[in-house]
């Protein structure tokens, strides 16, 4: 149960950061470079903490004995953050959030499956298949919930053509408030965009992966703390190469002007937070059941900061039919538990 507990805390630090990281990344004018910022704070944070609570020697003997892809995971991580960055103009928000979320729950299954990246092998079950597919259902109805009800509301009740071409205004601007690229989908074939919803699933892939690594990076340094360490420096490494090559400038804009809030310099210790709990929780529990339950505390999490408008996020309805997801989703991880 403090697992689990563990898991949807660590979930719902998420959305949460995610939103402190769009305030600075208005300030500074990329959301990459945020990302930057916020790495480079959380790097900071867990440097200290390791020299503070050790345990020492900080890199044991027992380390230079484990894989060397272990030590990979924050370049994992870095792939599914840039890979999200480049999906959202290309695939919209939407698809943005349920190709990734598929590929992180399908990943988790093969790993915990077959044991890849040392991970502990556990026995498929007839439960554990049925609660993965109803936990992606909940979690794709919750997601998708207004836009599925705004459908059915309209193939059953036979509207107008002129409320028919309402609803689809609607759902343009919601796109557009979200943040999707309306004219580059526009002129999508639909090969190209079969191509970038692999590319999201696989995006998504990265993240399972980046949590299993996690575990076995942990147990190697024999620490979750000095885990996130290593996964943050590789992580922002990799950022400041993509970085160069996109934005070609590191500068943080308006950041350091006066007027901003104080609050939007946080995100690095939350995403330390977050990568500390995978760690800990991927060695203990496995990647498919630790995925999963990131997963219901991101979901419900962001239900949160759009129904309430936390953090400036502007406040959005979230449907009925979207809580009904969650609680689908918590009955496709509990059938996995079993």
């Amino acid at each position: 149960m403090l697992h689990a507990l563990l898991g949807v805390f660590a979930g719902l630090i998420t959305p949460v950061q995610t939103a402190v990281n769009t305030r600075l990344g208005r300030s500074i004018g990329s959301p990459l470079r945020a990302s930057m910022v916020s790495f480079s704070v959380g790097l900071a944070a867990l440097l200290a903490l390791t020299l503070v609570l050790g345990p020492y020697p900080l890199v044991p003997s027992s380390a230079a004995d484990g894989p060397w892809w272990m030590w990979l995971a924050g370049l994992f991580g870095a792939a599914f953050l840039t890979g999200n960055v480049l999906l959202l103009p290309r695939l919209g928000s939407l698809k943005t959030v349920i190709m990734p979320v598929t590929g992180q729950i399908v990943m988790g299954l093969l790993i915990d499956v077959f044991g890849w990246f040392g991970a502990q092998q556990r026995e498929i079950s007839l439960p554990r298949i049925a609660g993965t597919l109803i936990a992606l259902a909940g979690f794709l109805i919750a997601v998708t919930g207004s836009s599925l009800r705004l459908r059915i509301r309209d193939d059953n009740t036979g509207k107008s053509a002129g409320k028919r071409e309402t609803a689809h205004a609607d759902a343009a601007a919601c796109a557009g408030a979200c943040g999707s690229d309306a004219g580059s989908r526009t002129g999508m074939n639909g090969k190209t965009d079969l191509l970038w919803s692999l590319a999201g699933i696989a995006f998504g892939m990265c993240s399972a992966v980046q949590t299993a690594l996690l575990g076995r990076l942990g147990t190697a340094l024999d620490s979750p703390i000095k885990a996130a360490l290593v996964s943050f420096a590789v992580g922002l490494l990799a950022l400041l190469v993509v970085i160069g090559v996109t934005d070609r400038t590191y500068s943080l804009g308006t950041a350091l002007h006066k007027g901003n809030p104080w609050w939007m310099w946080i995100g690095g210790l939350m995403g330390a937070t977050l990568v500390m709990c995978n760690s800990y929780l991927s060695s203990r529990i496995g990647t498919g059941m630790t995925v999963m339950l990131l997963l219901l505390g991101q979901v419900g999490g962001g239900l949160a900061v759009d129904r309430f408008g936390l953090l400036g996020v502007p406040r959005k309805r979230v449907s009925a039919i979207q809580y009904v997801g969650v609680l689908v989703a918590v009955v496709g991880i509990v059938l996995k538990a079993l």
